[in-house]
């Protein structure tokens, strides 16, 4: 199935690098065309069109180092900054209005209270997505590795 269509979703994480080289590596190869969102989250007190000058600052940098970063055409990609709730719901909204093929996301090694979890995000644009949905997750800082235990013996 040709990726045409495809979504690359940043977020100000260090994972931002590779998520926007793998769907340019993605539409490059089926010649599409790239749509990078940038989504601020706008707090429930506010309104959702509310101007929050920082975080548009913020997000219009992230969505310029993420153009440069994808090194396409200025006609095959498209960079739009997105104000809603909650990313997930704005994600797929996106991937079903832009009829994308796919939707590329991208995390870090995210922990809550010490154990691996992912959110509610990432796994709402996996069960709602109407596309392929290509997750790439960042090698933990810190690796833990196991050592071999070793055998013991038993004297009698």
């Amino acid at each position: 199935m040709p990726f045409n269509r495809v979504i690359a979703v940043v977020t100000d994480d260090p994972s931002d690098i590779h998520t926007v080289e793998r769907a340019a590596d993605v539409v490059r190869y089926y010649r599409g065309h790239l749509y990078i969102i940038y989504v601020i989250k706008v707090k429930r007190s506010l309104p959702l069109d509310a101007e929050i000058k920082e975080h548009l600052a913020r997000g219009e940098q992230v969505l310029n180092r993420s153009e440069r970063l994808a090194r396409l055409p200025r006609n095959d990609i498209d960079c739009q900054l997105l104000q809603a709730r909650e990313l997930g719901p704005a994600v797929v909204h996106e991937a079903v209005v832009r009829d994308a093929d796919a939707i590329v996301i991208g995390t870090s090694y995210p922990t809550n209270y010490g154990a691996f979890s992912l959110g509610s995000d990432i796994p709402y644009v996996l069960e709602h997505a109407p596309c392929d949905v290509i997750l790439l997750r960042e090698r933990p800082e810190t690796i833990k590795t196991t050592t071999p235990t070793s055998t013991m013996e038993f004297r009698s």
